[in-house]
């Protein structure tokens, strides 16, 4: 699921980090220092400088923390004029650079030189990115910390409890445990969390960011077991992505919502209805198609995610969550899905696929000669919304991904050669045609001269 937040910092920033053994000459003199959201639009940062001579270079140092490969330092080179005393201002649009999430610590100082050659580190400063839109309101318990604005304590505390019931859940069957307090903030409708973040799909319903330890969450105005069921679904993915955190490798979809649906409990009604129907008509998508991406289009999600719940489910319940918890960290430590599948199961994906068909009594897995095609991932939201298909804007469908199984719309591909081997095939016809000319104009000349032969001789 997922691409991450720190890219957007490497986009806007020289990614170089200061030497932290170089000490300013002389403490920094730094008053009006403060961050304006204009959320979720930007942050403007603002200081007033001061140094011994006239100020020649300003540099803003800022980012957000997260968990990264290696240290994050994004810069900002804001526009003055040399002073002894100068007011800098420089505004962090995330309408261009990627927003980073609500909840988030961000942080930022000013380094700065005078014309004797002086440098002056001010101290670092803190601020959490959220809107002032809405009174939040905190309530904790042991890693969790949930932020809400709408309802009373108990609406809260059954939110909380249901984060609790995560992390127990998420022990028993993988192993996983939190390293780090967990933020949750409760949007009170879909739209307020939509309009808390940029450029995500019109239908997210809640999002982890595993490098933040921040959940957020859109509750669907009545239906609490799903919203105590999205708690618990993001919650897992945090787990999850803190557990396998690697700069190597990323985890096969199926497997990572495949955990966080199992963590929920039980499929729900209407997903089993279409998984058990899906199961009935032979149109179940292969393991290999929902490795590295899901379907946008809503009937394909849903389904993806079921079967994802299914396969998480019959690798737990057949072989135990120590096996489960080998294999997460087989991947954190980058080894590839199928080395790590026969490492710790002894079998790859169409071993997986064999097995799982064999065990939910669907129709055995369709052999072909040709290798299933692996879909583009596509970015899908860690949860939909309750309400699915009558949102008010749709997604727009992406290339669904094929599958071996015979009841799955196959991806029609036209049957076109290759660059390279038309302009080799013209080439030859190219050649051939010359070698051809070639041959006609010596039979012509060749004809030519006998006949001059013989009216000489005639003569």
């Amino acid at each position: 699921m997922r691409t991450k937040l720190a890219i957007f910092i490497m986009v806007i920033a020289l990614i170089v980090a200061p030497d932290r053994s170089v000490l300013a000459d002389s403490p920094a003199n730094v008053t009006d220092d403060q961050v304006t959201f204009s959320f979720p639009d930007t942050a403007t940062f603002s200081a007033t400088l001061t140094a011994d001579a006239n100020i020649t270079s300003v540099v803003l140092e800022y980012g957000d923390k997260e968990q990264t490969c290696g240290e994050v330092i994004a810069k900002a080179f804001p526009q003055f004029t040399p002073d002894k005393t100068v007011n800098v201002e420089w505004t962090w649009d995330m309408r261009q650079s990627g927003s980073i999430p609500p909840g988030s610590a961000m942080w930022w100082h000013w380094r700065y030189t005078d014309e004797n050659g002086k440098e002056y580190v001010s101290d670092i400063q803190n601020a959490t990115w959220l809107d002032n839109t809405h009174k939040w309101q905190t309530i904790t318990s042991d890693y969790l910390r949930l932020h809400w604005y709408k309802g009373d304590q108990a609406f809260a505390q059954d939110l909380l409890n249901a984060g609790k019931e995560s992390l127990s859940r998420n022990e028993k069957q993988a192993g996983l445990k939190p390293d780090a307090p967990i933020d949750i903030y409760i949007y009170a409708s879909y739209q307020d969390l939509r309009d808390s973040i940029l450029y995500e799909p019109a239908w997210t319903g809640g999002t982890a960011y595993a490098e933040h330890n921040i959940v957020i969450v859109g509750l669907s105005q009545g239906n609490t077991t799903y919203d105590r069921n999205v708690v618990i679904h993001e919650l897992t993915h945090v787990l999850i992505g803190h557990f396998t955190f690697s700069c190597l490798n990323d985890l096969p979809s199926w497997l990572e919502e495949g955990l966080a649906v199992y963590s929920e409990g039980a499929l729900d009604p209407e997903s089993q209805k279409q998984f058990d129907q899906a199961i009935k008509d032979n149109s179940l998508l292969s393991v290999r198609s929902l490795s590295s991406g899901f379907s946008e289009e809503y009937g394909k999600a849903t389904l993806s995610y079921s079967e994802s719940y299914s396969i998480v489910k019959f690798l737990t319940e057949t072989y135990g969550q120590d096996k489960m918890t080998q294999l997460l960290a087989s991947l954190r430590d980058g080894n590839a899905t199928e080395p790590a599948l026969i490492s710790v199961y002894g079998f790859d994906l169409d071993g997986l696929e064999d097995g799982w068909r064999q065990a939910i009594g669907a129709a055995p897995r369709a052999v072909t000669a040709q290798a299933t095609a692996i879909p583009t991932a596509t970015y899908v939201p860690t949860i939909v919304p309750v309400s699915g298909a009558p949102l008010a804007v749709t997604p727009t469908p992406y290339a669904i991904p094929t599958s071996t199984t015979g009841g799955e719309p196959q991806t029609s591909t036209p049957n076109v050669p290759p660059l390279a081997l038309t302009l080799l095939l013209l080439g030859c016809c190219c050649f051939l045609i010359l070698i051809i000319g070639i041959l006609v104009i010596g039979i012509v000349v060749r004809s030519q001269n006998q006949k001059a032969r013989k009216n000489d001789q005639a003569s």
